[in-house]
Parts: structure tokens; sequence; C-alpha cells
């Protein structure tokens, strides 16, 4: 993961196809299918997002109840130059195998994870699929109740889109992007498109068992690079 932060993607696949020879992803049972679309989260997206979904990749962790699924949206806003032709971002769903209801709703947030507590219960009435809420252009996921959490991140992603974008010179890869967010702060924290993954989700080869997110993603799943992120929730460490 270090070699991959680095862009030294050769030397990264390398070492993943090692990990990967001594430890295999597997594929789902049905059973396991079942449990992956059953909790798949409600995507919903700010009116006006620029930036398809270009593929989602459920990774369920072997031997803990919990499904990561990885979002790849075609760019970020801020980033068209950063050797990434995506937008990597996570959403995490723990659940009680006995009962099959959540127990915690997690997401990758701009290098901290959000845990909120209201998540839970959102879901849950929901027969298990968690709101996310996803941020215009940044597509920084929010689960139900973190609004609060994330208010400081919103205003400054919003002025930077809404204002500083005008005058901030522009990449020639940006070319037929957005040059700035039209709307205000209020329409920028306003999640009112409801966005399905689940047909992206049942393309081939989108779904394994591993404890190793970011080798099967770059070994399994895509043909193009993305940035590495915290592979498991437990494992976070957020960035100062």
């Amino acid at each position: 993961m270090e070699a991959h932060r680095k862009r030294c993607l050769s030397e990264a696949s390398a070492a993943y196809t090692r990990l990967l020879e001594r430890d295999r992803p597997a594929d789902p049972t049905a059973e396991q299918r079942a449990l992956i679309f059953k909790f798949a989260p409600r995507l919903y997206l700010v009116d006006g997002e620029f930036f398809p979904l270009k593929d989602i990749v459920a990774i369920l962790h072997p031997d803990r109840p919990v499904i990561g699924y990885h979002l790849f949206w075609e760019d970020d806003i801020a980033y068209p130059a950063d050797n990434d032709p995506c937008d990597h971002e996570i959403v995490w769903i723990e659940y009680d195998p006995a009962t099959l209801k959540v127990v915690r709703v997690s997401t990758y947030f701009h290098g901290r994870v959000l845990s909120p507590a209201g998540a839970v219960d959102e879901a849950n009435a929901h027969d298990g699929q968690a709101w996310i809420g996803v941020e215009w252009g940044f597509h920084g996921s929010v689960p139900w109740g973190a609004t609060e959490l994330v208010a400081e991140t919103f205003k400054k992603h919003w002025e930077l889109a809404h204002i500083k974008a005008r005058d901030l010179p522009r990449s020639p890869l940006a070319r037929g992007w957005p040059s700035s967010y039209p709307g205000d702060l209020a329409a920028y924290s306003t999640f009112s498109i409801p966005h399905d993954p689940a047909p992206a989700l049942r393309q081939p080869g989108l779904i394994y068992v591993s404890r190793w997110p970011m080798a099967v993603l770059n070994r399994y799943c895509l043909r193009y690079n993305f940035a590495t992120k915290t592979e498991w929730p437990w494992l976070a460490v957020e960035k100062p």
C-alpha cells in the first residue's frame, strides 16, 4: 500500500499479487451475496452532481461481519491531474449475523471515519440499507446523523467550489467540467437525488470475500488506478 500511495504501481501490484497468492480472495456464497445486496447503502446525491459513479465493489471480511462498499466516482472536482482517474470512497456496514440487524455504519470522509449512532437506527428502519449523502464534486460519504460533524468541511468545500474556483487556475484535464458550484451552501448540503448502487454491483467480478481490499481492487477488479484508503474502519488513523 505504501508503494501504491507513491504511485509505484508495478511494485505495488507485484506485492499485492504475492499477498493474494498466500491468502486468496473467495467468490461469495449465495448467502454472502444476498447479504451484500441486503445491506447495500441508499445513496443520495446533491442536485447537479457532475461525476457519475463508475464502479462499486463490495468486499466482505472473511472473519468479521462487515462489508466494505468501495465507490469509484468518475473523478474529484479538486484533483483532475492527480493521476487517479476516479475518486475512491468507502461505506462500511457492520451487522449482527444472528439478527441480521445493522450494528454500525461507517464511512471514509476526507481522512476521517464517521460512525454516528443515529445511522444505525435509520438503516434498520429501512431493512438494513443505510442512508448515505454524497458530497457534490468531492464525494465525501456522509452517514445519517453526521451533518453537524462535517459542517465545517462542507462550508470549506462549498467556498472552494462556489467562490474560489472561479479564480483558481484550471487544469487542461478539467476541460468540460463545471467551473464552479452554482448553488448556495444550503443547496450544497441537500441530498435529494436517489442513486441505487445495486445495478452496478451486479456487474461480474465486483464482489469478493477477503481481508485485503486494496490488493483485491488492484489485482481482481479495476483496470484503472485509484487512491488507497483505510481498508477497514478499525484500522483508521486520522490525518492531522
